[in-house]
């Protein structure tokens, strides 16, 4: 017989979620490791505390799968650019575009114009994993090649990837917060260019201070030289080789949805390399499994460009499955839905809406894992308290856009930031002291929302009613 299910209480339910990451953060952050295997462990954990509440392991298992599901898009997108960086590396079109860096960058403001490059390709194309693992990896390799600290290199990257994709069109999150919600999704970017334009312009004017005061003595101008020069020797440079980041732009552009965008960017990659560098097929091929290895005399020119491949992003891959097959567990089991419970009593106003929006996009994003399904649990849970309050629901797609897209950022098992670490070779745990573009956004935010100023200048921001859903 079917055993009666009980709902947790506040307190068993925070005590199992506090339990389950424990297991994968007290070993991460302390001993250094591998955060796939501690979710792993973490199921087998959770389960028994959830087998309590009187569900059977089948029931729980079912729920396993089923967020384990939505975990397939997102790791497809993964293996995908993996491929595309594999023929990218060898066709040379990231050397080509490291050398375009190296011959014109001026080292004293490479980390702000690093940041708006990354901010108009994300905008323009929709997907900060794209803009990371494509003009962000030549980024790295212009920077490498001056001698700075590769976290230092990887922060305006990542930041301004991220301010982009906020604000596009294109993008899979802002179009997961304005479907979650019901608002027009190009009114939803337009009201949120009100506080991600400042956010950006206040972390530019950072890392033009910061680019200014590293300490560029010792970079050898000459070095950079030799640099351009291996890679002159190392492929045939030309237009041509810029072909396949042409490709991905249009098509994204052309709202191609990012998978067959990605794969078409790395075919076209596999035959300029084929035809035109006049590598044989099946290295190039082998290139897109696990990724091109450059043969160069140059041992720091070969370390660069010899990278990707679908074996590359495999790691990745697999936490994507086990962090989503988590949180299947303890959504299955109420578990989840009873920890946020206070904090959706907690919604009376402008401000308060807001907080409590960032705080749970926070709360979905570490617990899930992912930025699309946070937008979609928050988007789901929050809407209906907007409505029942009468409040903004404009504010609710901008608050989503910093607690669920940006704050992920913060959270180092959180598919973003292990997502486009992977691509520029940095850790994502490292990455935190220099993360601070979610903060500064949600500074910006908080300021507009308790002191009104928006209202003056936005006729959206004077709605005291919800506006009608647009679907």
């Amino acid at each position: 017989m079917e055993q009666e299910k009980k709902t947790p209480s506040f307190g068993y339910a925070l005590f199992v979620t506090l339990i389950a990451f424990a297991v994968i953060m007290i070993p991460a952050v302390f001993l250094g490791a591998k955060t796939q295997p501690l979710f792993l462990i973490s199921w087998i954990v959770s389960i028994p505390f959830c087998m309590r509440l009187g569900y059977t392991y089948k029931e729980l298992q079912q729920g396993m799968l089923a967020y384990c599901a939505k975990s397939l898009v997102p790791m497809t997108i993964v293996l995908c650019v993996g491929a595309l960086i594999g023929t990218w590396n060898a066709c040379g079109t990231v050397p080509m575009i490291t050398k375009l860096g190296l011959m014109t960058i001026n080292p004293k403001y490479f980390l702000v114009i690093s940041f708006f490059i990354c901010i108009v390709f994300s905008l323009f194309t929709g997907t900060s994993f794209g803009t990371c693992g494509t003009a962000g990896v030549a980024l790295m390799g212009v920077g490498l090649s001056m001698g700075l600290n590769p976290l230092v290199i990887a922060a305006p990257i990542i930041g301004g990837a991220y301010f982009g994709d906020a604000i596009s069109p294109l993008s899979d999150s802002t179009n997961c917060a304005a479907g979650s919600v019901g608002v027009d999704l190009f009114t939803s970017i337009g009201y949120q260019v009100y506080t991600t334009a400042p956010a950006a312009l206040i972390s530019a004017v950072i890392y033009l201070i910061w680019g200014m005061n590293i300490d560029t003595s010792g970079v050898d101008l000459s070095s950079i030289d030799g640099v351009i020069s291996g890679i002159e020797s190392s492929y045939r440079l030309g237009i041509v080789t810029l072909l396949p980041m042409l490709v991905v732009l249009v098509m994204l552009l052309r709202r191609i949805p990012s998978i067959p965008s990605i794969l078409c960017g790395s075919i076209s990659g596999l035959l300029v390399a084929w035809l035109y560098q006049g590598q044989s097929l099946k290295s190039v091929i082998l290139s897109m499994w696990s990724g091109y290895t450059l043969e160069s005399d140059n041992s720091f020119i070969a370390t660069i460009f010899s990278r990707g491949g679908i074996t590359s992003m495999q790691g990745t891959a697999f936490l994507f499955i086990f962090a989503f097959g988590l949180f299947g567990i303890l959504s299955t089991a109420g578990i989840i839905d009873k920890v946020v419970e206070p904090l959706m009593k907690r919604v009376t106003g402008r401000l308060s809406g807001t907080i409590c929006t960032v705080i749970l996009g926070f709360i979905a994003n570490e617990t899930s894992a992912s930025g699309n399904f946070s937008f979609v649990f928050t988007g789901n849970l929050m809407t209906p308290i907007y409505e029942k309050n009468g409040l903004n629901k404009w504010d609710l797609t901008r608050a989503m856009s910093v607690g669920c897209l940006l704050s992920g950022l913060l959270i180092p098992w959180n598919s973003n930031p292990l997502t486009v670490t992977g691509f520029l070779g940095v850790d994502a745990a490292e990455m935190l002291p220099y993360m601070f573009t979610p903060i500064v956004t949600c500074a910006v935010l908080l300021f507009y929302t308790s002191t009104n100023i928006d209202k003056k200048f936005s006729r959206l921001a004077r709605e005291t009613e919800h506006p009608q859903k647009t679907g």
